[in-house]
C-alpha cells in the first residue's frame, strides 16, 4: 500500500456518497401517508360498541409500532447506501542507526583534576562520564538530541580492556553501567592498554550485521568507534597503530580524544603526552582527532561528533478504510424481520 498523506487532525467519519444522506428528508412525508386513514372494505354493523372498544385496545394503540420500524428501516439502508467509512491512520518507523562503541580510559591517571569546570573538583573521568551521559541521553542546552536509534556498547580499558555493556538499544542500562565505571585502584591493573581496547571494539564491530529487529526497525548505517584516552599507550598486546590498521581494514571510523593538559609530573609540573598514535588512527580510519582541554571543549567535540553521526529516521503513514455500513444493513434487517413478525402475530390487523 503506497503511502498517503494526510491532514494533521483527520476526521473520524467519511461518506463516499453523502449525497444519498438527502433521501432521509422524505422520511417524514413516508411517515405521513403510512399513518394516514385510507379507505378500505368495510362490513356495516348494526351495534359498533364491541368495535369502539377493541379501537381503544392496547393492540391498536402499539401498531405505531410497525410504520416506526419500516421508517427505521428505510433510514438505515439509506445510511447504508452513502457508505460510511472510518479512516484508520498506521504508521511504520524506519531508522537507520549508527553502531557505536564507546572505548574509555579509567587508568589511574583519570583522577587528575584538570578537566574541572569552574567551581567544581571533579576527575577527568567523571568530567568524561558527565559528557557521554549527555551525549547518548540528550541535552538542549548542549545541543545535543540523544542517540535513540542507536546501538551504543561502553568498554572500559586500563592495563587490560573490558567490555562492560554490549551494543545495545536499551540506553537506560548503558548509563546505569557508565555510571558505575570506576578508576582502577590496584597498581597491578594499572596502566593504559590503547591499542587493546580498540582492537576489542573492532571485534565486537567487525560481524555486527548491517540490520536489526527484523531490517525494518532499525538498519545499521556506519559502524564508529569513539576512543578517549588521557595518555600515551604502555601496555597491552595489539600497537595502537595496528588496531587502527584493523578498524580501517573493517570499515570502521574512529574518533580519538585526547583528554587533560599533559601528564602531571607534581610541583605543578606537566609533559604533553605523545598524541603521534591517536591522530594515525582517526587519519587511518576517516574519523578525526580532538584534544580536549577543560570540560567545555570536551562537550563541545562530543556536539561535533554528534552532528557528524547522525541517524535517519523514516515515518512511512498509512490510510485503511473501514466500512461502517454492514452493522447498519444488518440492523435494518432486523427491523424489518421484527416488522413482519409483529405484523403477522401480536399486531396483526383483522379487517
Amino acid at each position: 500500500m503506497s503511502p498517503v498523506h494526510l491532514p494533521a487532525t483527520p476526521a473520524w467519519l467519511w461518506w463516499q456518497y453523502p449525497w444519498l444522506l438527502g433521501l432521509l428528508a422524505a422520511l417524514p412525508g413516508l411517515w405521513w401517508l403510512w399513518r394516514r386513514p385510507r379507505r378500505r372494505a368495510a362490513l356495516r354493523f348494526s351495534d359498533i360498541t364491541s368495535v369502539r372498544t377493541a379501537s381503544a385496545s392496547w393492540r391498536h394503540r402499539l401498531r405505531v409500532i410497525l410504520p416506526a420500524l419500516r421508517t427505521a428501516a428505510l433510514a438505515l439502508l439509506i445510511i447504508a447506501a452513502a457508505r460510511p467509512v472510518s479512516p484508520d491512520e498506521t504508521s511504520r518507523v524506519f531508522a537507520e542507526g549508527v553502531a557505536i562503541q564507546l572505548v574509555i580510559d579509567t587508568s589511574g591517571s583519570m583522577r587528575d583534576l584538570d578537566l574541572s569546570p569552574p567551581g567544581r573538583t571533579l576527575t577527568r573521568l567523571d568530567v568524561v562520564k558527565d559528557v557521554v551521559r549527555r551525549f547518548v541521553a540528550g541535552d538542549k542546552e548542549l545541543g545535543l538530541s540523544g542517540r535513540d536509534n542507536d546501538l551504543i556498547g561502553l568498554i572500559r580499558f586500563a592495563r587490560y580492556a573490558d567490555a562492560i555493556c554490549p551494543l545495545t538499544l536499551d540506553h537506560q542500562h548503558l548509563l546505569d553501567v557508565l555510571a558505575q565505571t570506576r578508576i582502577v585502584r590496584s597498581r597491578s591493573e594499572d596502566g593504559t592498554a590503547i591499542g587493546d581496547g580498540l582492537a576489542l571494539a573492532v571485534e565486537r564491530l567487525k560481524d555486527l550485521a548491517r540490520s536489526t529487529a527484523s531490517g525494518e526497525r532499525l538498519r545499521i548505517v556506519s559502524r564508529v568507534v569513539i576512543l578517549l584516552t588521557d595518555g600515551e599507550n604502555n601496555y597491552g598486546i595489539i600497537a595502537p597503530r595496528q588496531a587502527g590498521d584493523l578498524a580501517a581494514a573493517f570499515g570502521i571510523k574512529v574518533y580519538t580524544i585526547l583528554a587533560g593538559t599533559g601528564q602531571n609530573r607534581g610541583f605543578g609540573l606537566r609533559t604533553p603526552v605523545d598524541d603521534s598514535d591517536l591522530r594515525y588512527i582517526a587519519e587511518t580510519t576517516g574519523g578525526h582527532f580532538f584534544h580536549a582541554r577543560d570540560a567545555h571543549s570536551l562537550s563541545e567535540i562530543y556536539r561535533q561528533i554528534d552532528k557528524l553521526e547522525r541517524s535517519r529516521v523514516e515515518e512511512r503513514r498509512y490510510l485503511r478504510w473501514g466500512e461502517l455500513g454492514r452493522p447498519l444493513i444488518l440492523a435494518a434487517f432486523a427491523a424489518l424481520c421484527l416488522h413482519t413478525l409483529l405484523a403477522a402475530t401480536l399486531l396483526r390487523k383483522v379487517p
